[in-house]
């Protein structure tokens, strides 16, 4: 792979029973790259995320890391390749948040090991990015679905992989938690990471991803945001018609 490339997916086809989702799909994301992928539910968002994280056999094709082919590569070394967050988060017992976030460092630590001074530090650091700081001492099995969303979040940044995958991250926030997840989000694609965010909310990405990969039934767009979140491509992709409005606020792309 060549530098700066972190991601490079080669005709890819993924398949929900009978149902084709994707189809000879190519991908690559580059350091550096926020990406958010759009498309109606059901389209198949979640499943590419988890056929990129190596999660989820596909029909046929590949997906590389900088480190190769992900089918043959070991899942420590994976590990710092690529990390996933999922929608849901499930605890199936009680645990501080700070020790729930320190779980990241489970690659990089022989066994598990006890966490050090530093590794407190750099858990709580995390959780401070994320207005999640007093929450450490609280049990997770006790925090919302959108605090839970974001110590998931601080796990996934302890890990520091080069790529980060996220599905739903804005889900099950508030406004202001929103603009805190995405700006986090777009301040960690930097020269060394990238970052792939599966989204609902049209002008979050508008206004933060510097990519969208777009995906409608037998059909997929690409590129730079400013050049696929247009009226006529969304309305390919959800069946209803689009308009831009604009305001003292900025530039919204809103169903009409």
């Amino acid at each position: 792979m060549t530098a700066g490339l972190l991601l490079q997916v080669e005709a890819l086809t993924l398949r929900a029973g009978d149902i084709t989702l994707l189809e000879n799909f190519n991908w690559q994301v580059r350091a550096g790259e926020f990406w958010c992928v759009l498309g109606k539910n059901g389209i198949g968002k979640s499943t590419l995320l988890h056929a990129v994280a190596g999660l989820l056999q596909s029909a046929s094709g590949r997906v590389c890391s900088p480190d190769g082919d992900i089918a043959r590569t070991a899942p420590q070394q994976l590990a710092s390749c690529r990390g996933l967050q999922v929608q849901q988060q499930v605890d199936a017992f009680a645990c501080s948040v700070l020790d729930s976030v320190m779980a990241g460092l489970h690659p990089y630590r022989p066994g598990w090991g006890w966490p050090d001074e530093a590794d407190r530090r750099a858990a709580l650091y995390a959780l401070e990015r994320l207005d999640m700081a007093s929450y450490a001492d609280a049990d997770v099995m006790r925090l919302s679905g959108g605090e839970r969303q974001r110590v998931a979040m601080a796990t996934l940044m302890l890990q520091a992989p080069q790529l980060y995958l996220l599905d739903e991250p804005a889900s099950h926030q508030d406004v202001a938690a929103q603009q805190l997840v995405m700006r986090t989000l777009k301040e960690l694609a930097d020269a060394d990471h990238a970052v792939v965010a599966t989204m609902h909310d049209i002008n979050l990405a508008t206004r933060f991803a510097s990519h969208v990969l777009l995906i409608a039934e037998g059909k997929v767009w690409q590129g730079r945001a400013t050049d696929i979140l247009r009226p006529d491509l969304l309305e390919a992709a959800y069946d209803c018609r689009f308009e831009i409005v604009e305001s003292a606020g900025g530039r919204w792309l809103m169903p009409a």
